[in-house]
C-alpha cells in the first residue's frame, strides 16, 4: 500500500519526491468539487522525538508550531473594485459563456458558475466539440455575486498573472537530526502497520510523512523507510502513544500534540461543505485546520468562521484576486 502511494506521488510531483503527505491518499485532503492573519497558537505542542541508537528515547519540550495559515484573497465586505483570475470558460447549447469554478473533465468538458457579460471569443485560442466551446484565460473584471463582467478583453496565459499556489510544508516540526531506532522495522510494511494502529485511535489527529533527504546522505532515495520521518498527532497522551507505535515501527518517528483530532477536523469539514460559492474543501493535517474554497473570499465571512470555530481554524481561499 505504502509503496503504492509513493509511485503515486512520484507520477504526479516527480521522484524522487520530497515531502508527502500520505493522509492525502487515506483521505484527509477531500475536494467536495473537482479542482487548488490567523492567531498564532498559544499553545506550544509538546514532542516526543525518538532518535539516537539502542532505542534510546529523548524527550523534548519544544517544537516550533505550525503557522496557522492566512487567507487568501480576502476582500471587504464592501469591496467594488476588480478582481483578476486564470480560469476555464465554457459555452454550450445550455448556456452562454462561464466562469468556470469546477470542471468536469467529459468530452466535452462541462462546469458551472457565473456568466460573463462582454466575452468574445474571437481571437481567443479554444477547442470546441459538439457545440461546446472552451479555453483557460486571464479575466479581469467586476463581480456583483452573480455575473463577472469583464473590464478589459480576456487573454492567454502569457504568465503575466501568477495565481495563489499553495506550497505545503512537510518538514517534522521535531528538531532534528532524526534517526531511526531499530532498522529491522523501518520497512513499508512497518509503515503500513503503524499507520493502520493510529488511524482509529479516537486521540489521533493526522500523519505525514517528512521525506527530505538527509544532507549526508543524498545517495540514498528519500523515500526509503529507514531515511524518512514519520510524523504523527495526537490530542494526547504522547508517551502511551509512543510505546505503543514503536512496538511496530521502528523508523525515525516524531509525535506531536495536535489542537483537534482528524475525526473533528472532518465533521468541521462536512458543516462547513455547504458554503455559499464553495468550490472545494479540504482538511490540513500538518497545520490542523479546514479549508474552504471560495469564489470571493470576504472579510465578514471570515470573522463569522473565526467566531464559531476559533481563529484560524477554519480559512476561506478565494478564486478571485482582488487588483484594487
Amino acid at each position: 500500500m505504502i509503496t503504492a502511494i509513493r509511485d503515486f506521488l512520484r507520477r504526479v510531483v516527480g521522484a524522487p519526491t520530497q515531502n508527502s503527505l500520505i493522509t492525502v491518499i487515506r483521505g484527509n485532503r477531500r475536494p467536495r468539487h473537482r479542482r487548488p492573519s490567523g492567531m498564532k497558537r498559544t499553545a506550544i505542542a509538546l514532542v516526543l522525538l525518538l532518535a539516537g541508537c539502542g532505542g534510546q528515547t529523548v524527550t523534548l519540550p519544544l517544537a516550533q508550531p505550525q503557522p496557522t495559515p492566512t487567507p487568501v484573497n480576502l476582500v471587504k465586505d464592501d469591496y467594488k473594485g476588480r478582481f483578476r483570475v486564470m480560469a476555464t470558460v465554457l459555452e454550450n447549447q445550455a448556456h452562454g459563456p462561464q466562469l468556470c469554478q469546477a470542471v468536469a473533465e467529459s468530452l466535452p468538458p462541462q462546469c458551472g458558475g457565473p456568466d460573463i457579460v462582454g466575452w468574445k471569443w474571437d481571437g481567443l485560442p479554444h477547442e470546441s466539440v459538439n457545440g461546446t466551446k472552451w479555453g483557460s484565460f486571464i479575466l479581469t473584471g467586476t463581480f456583483d455575486g452573480k455575473s463577472f463582467t469583464l473590464t478589459e478583453p480576456a487573454k492567454a496565459d502569457d504568465g503575466s498573472f501568477k495565481p495563489f499556489e499553495k506550497k505545503p510544508d512537510f518538514t517534522s516540526p521535531c528538531p532534528g537530526p532524526l534517526k531511526p531506532v531499530d532498522l529491522a522495522k523501518a520497512t513499508d510494511d512497518a509503515m503500513q502497520a503503524a499507520n493502520a494502529l493510529v488511524a482509529g485511535d479516537p486521540d489521533f489527529g493526522g500523519l505525514w510523512i517528512d521525506q527530505t533527504p538527509p544532507p549526508t546522505d543524498l545517495a540514498t532515495p528519500a523515500n526509503d523507510p529507514a531515511k524518512l520521518v514519520l510524523n504523527i498527532r495526537f490530542t494526547k497522551d504522547l508517551k502511551r502513544h509512543e510505546t505503543e507505535i514503536r512496538k511496530v515501527w521502528g523508523g525515525a518517528l516524531c509525535l506531536s500534540l495536535a489542537r483537534h483530532t482528524e475525526a473533528e477536523l472532518q465533521r468541521i469539514q462536512d458543516e462547513v461543505s455547504n458554503e455559499p460559492g464553495m468550490s472545494w474543501t479540504s482538511t490540513d493535517v500538518v497545520t490542523g485546520t479546514v479549508e474552504i474554497g471560495v469564489f470571493v473570499a470576504r472579510e465578514g465571512r471570515q470573522r463569522e468562521l473565526d467566531t464559531k470555530y476559533g481563529v484560524g481554524l477554519v480559512t476561506l481561499y478565494g478564486t478571485l484576486q482582488p487588483i484594487d
